[in-house]
């Protein structure tokens, strides 16, 4: 039996919270169609308060949960390339981000290469 930390209720009580803020738009949003009320395009104040609190319960009960792992560029020139700095620090657990790597849209494909080798054909 796994025992309750004050990073795990914090974190229910957030999506508690959301839910409950759900219920209550839709219930809102059913009453005012049923009072024929014709400014109902945002939520009441209470919702959006309460949303806030739930998404604030929750970051804070994940940022507690402990230590975060550190994250180190490696470059690959010389020694054993980034696998070798991987396997030597294996035991202690480290994440590392190679350098050609940092960032999602680095490498991509255009068009422009198999427009170069269409002109050189031609």
């Amino acid at each position: 039996m796994t025992s309750l930390t004050t990073t795990s209720i914090l974190t229910t009580i957030g999506v508690l919270l959301i839910l409950h803020s759900t219920y209550s738009c839709l219930h809102y949003r059913s009453l005012a169609i049923a009072a024929d009320l014709t400014n109902t395009s945002s939520p009441p104040l209470d919702v959006v308060i309460e949303v806030i609190l739930g998404f604030a319960s929750c970051l804070v009960g994940q940022l507690l949960c402990g230590s975060f792992h550190e994250v180190r560029v490696v470059s690959s020139v010389g020694g054993d390339g980034v696998l070798g700095s991987i396997r030597k620090k294996k035991n202690r657990g480290e994440i590392i981000a190679p350098a050609y790597r940092t960032r999602d849209f680095d490498l991509f494909t255009t068009r422009a290469k198999a427009l170069s080798v269409a002109k050189r054909t031609n």
